[in-house]
């Protein structure tokens, strides 16, 4: 007997090929749906059927005295399988012909042998299942769970070395760099006395609050009425919404306290920049100044010397431009008394700012601002640039509305930001 295993899409593509290579005498002996290739049992199912035909049927009387058959390797020799004739097979305990096995496939007959399946198939089957169940479990290991594993929580790396623990895939889901974590890990392992019995949401929690612990901020302008005054430069790379932000601190200032408020601009490079100052003034009722020379600063500095709050407009500049910030530097003189508040925006690359805050930094920095959070994805980089330079935040702006769009931000409600993801927020 001839036994032959067939692989074809469909039950009906695999008759037709035995049918075509063993003859309509063929047995169907069984069939089962398998899967091939690389993706293991991700791959295409096939149809696999095994089939044999007794090749005495059509062969003459054989002699008295058969010379013995050639040897055939052990692994090419079907399993013997005990018949009860040569027209009937048993199926299911029943006697069936050859004509009711062809209409009747998948029989449930034991399967034979696959003389064709070597090792190395097998083994690749068992590799890429591995694979499977190893992506499988990386995903479900990123869903809520009642508790974390004790070994893999605040330590950075598990024990193999090879995957971040579940502290660190939160923060940098965040956008927040490896040394601003390894701060807020520091910080969490000194609080935490048992990391087994976290909870994902307690981990969450434990996580923003060592955050908030790391942030420096300056909320007095917006927190109190000023008992002396105060003079406020916005400086920073152009288009980063400095005149735009002066009107929001004017406003809610306004809002809160009716003080007396005076802006200046020393911007006359840009197009329509005094225009757009002069109509938020308009607007607030407020005296607006134009000053092109570092003396007129000084007088318009002493005009208003009643005002509880001075802002001053400033002209956006290159950090590359050495030129240009030394220009800058002879208007803003430190024996002025005036605040350089850093404007930075929140979508600019981490190393830029870096590099920004660096090239300004000769203009005696006292705050940074950051805009434009309502335009960046992850709000990590703004924990990043705080960690590397420790300058307080005083204000942070999430849209183009003047006077909504500022948050004064504290501690808690920045970190709240940075690790919630959210992109709205006022100041109230």
């Amino acid at each position: 007997m001839q036994v032959k295993i067939f692989e074809a899409d469909d039950m009906a593509s695999g008759l037709k090929m035995v049918k075509e290579a063993l003859g309509p005498d063929a047995l169907i002996l069984s069939t089962r749906t398998v899967r091939r290739g690389r993706l293991g049992v991700l791959g295409r199912p096939i149809m696999e059927i095994t089939a044999a035909v007794d090749m005495s049927w059509n062969e003459p009387p054989a002699p008295s005295r058969p010379a013995p058959p050639p040897s055939r390797p052990a692994q090419d020799r079907p399993a013997p399988k005990q018949r009860q004739s040569r027209f009937t097979a048993t199926v299911d305990d029943n006697q069936l012909t050859y004509e009711e096995i062809w209409n009747r496939p998948g029989t449930g007959q034991p399967e034979p042998a696959r003389p064709e399946d070597s090792g190395d198939d097998i083994r690749d089957e068992v590799i890429e299942l591995r694979n499977l169940v190893q992506s499988l479990s990386s995903r479900l290991a990123g869903m809520e769970t009642p508790a974390v594993a004790s070994d893999r929580v605040l330590t950075g790396r598990n024990r193999s070395g090879k995957e971040s623990d579940p502290a660190l895939r939160l923060l940098a889901a965040r956008g927040v760099d490896e040394q601003a974590a390894a701060m807020v890990l520091g910080a969490a392992r000194q609080e935490v006395r048992d990391p087994g019995a976290l909870t994902r949401a307690r981990l969450a929690g434990l996580l923003t609050r060592q955050v908030a612990s790391l942030l420096r901020v300056d909320s007095d302008l917006l927190s109190s009425r000023q008992t002396r005054q105060r003079r406020i430069s916005l400086i920073g790379p152009t288009g980063a919404g400095k005149t735009t932000t002066i009107a929001k601190i004017a406003a809610n200032y306004l809002h809160r306290f009716s003080g007396r408020i005076a802006l200046i601009t020393i911007d006359t490079y840009r197009i329509a920049a005094v225009e757009q100052l002069k109509v938020y003034g308009e607007i607030m009722r407020l005296p607006v100044e134009v000053v092109i020379k570092p003396s007129q600063l000084r007088q318009a500095l002493r005009k208003h010397r009643d005002c509880e709050l001075i802002l001053i407009d400033t002209a956006g500049r290159s950090p590359r431009n050495d030129r240009e910030l030394q220009d800058m530097a002879s208007f803003l003189d430190p024996s002025l008394g005036i605040e350089n508040h850093l404007l930075l925006s929140a979508t600019t690359r981490e190393s830029e700012l870096l590099d920004t805050i660096a090239r300004f930094s000769h203009l005696e920095i006292s705050r940074v601002i950051f805009s434009k959070i309502d335009e960046c994805g992850r709000l990590g980089v703004l924990l990043n640039v705080h960690c590397a330079d420790r300058t307080p935040i005083s204000f942070i702006t999430n849209g183009q509305r003047v006077p909504e769009d500022i948050i004064v931000p504290e501690p808690e409600t920045l970190a709240d930001l940075i690790m919630n993801n959210h992109r709205t927020g006022s100041n109230g």
